[in-house]
């Protein structure tokens, strides 16, 4: 660990952690939606294709592979977390549905019993998609 100084004030270096959240957290439940309905349809391949050639600098294949991971291990924690960033969000003055929105997938796939020995997107998403209830 490499601590360091947040800020002057009192509660920067929560106030950057939470924020922080919003769009890491964030993505990842983003990557779950797009991933599982993608697959469902059978078109994940075009959509990942697209995303790389949106955004060559991410591995989008890898960092939803990823995401999934993430989600399926620490989604209980990270719906808790989540829930205290929508909470700062409104005190902040600003919405918070993109946070509530994550709440409700960190918790949902945090939640299900998923075997994820399989470590390609694919096999982590049939996993979920076969868990998920219909």
């Amino acid at each position: 660990m490499h601590a360091r100084i947040a800020g002057m004030r009192i509660g920067e270096a929560s106030s950057i952690k939470m924020l922080r959240s919003v769009m890491i957290k964030g993505l990842e439940a983003l990557t779950a939606e797009c991933m599982l309905a993608a697959r469902r349809a059978g078109v994940e391949q075009q959509v990942l294709a697209s995303l790389q050639a949106s955004d060559p600098g991410i591995d989008w294949t890898a960092r939803s592979a990823y995401n999934l991971e993430r989600m399926l291990v620490h989604g209980k924690r990270r719906a808790a977390e989540m829930r205290e960033v929508a909470m700062t969000l409104s005190e902040l003055n600003l919405p918070n549905r993109m946070a509530l929105a994550t709440v409700d997938w960190q918790s949902q796939l945090g939640e299900l019993d998923v075997d994820i020995t399989d470590a390609s997107l694919t096999g982590r998403a049939d996993a979920i998609l076969e868990s998920l209830p219909t």
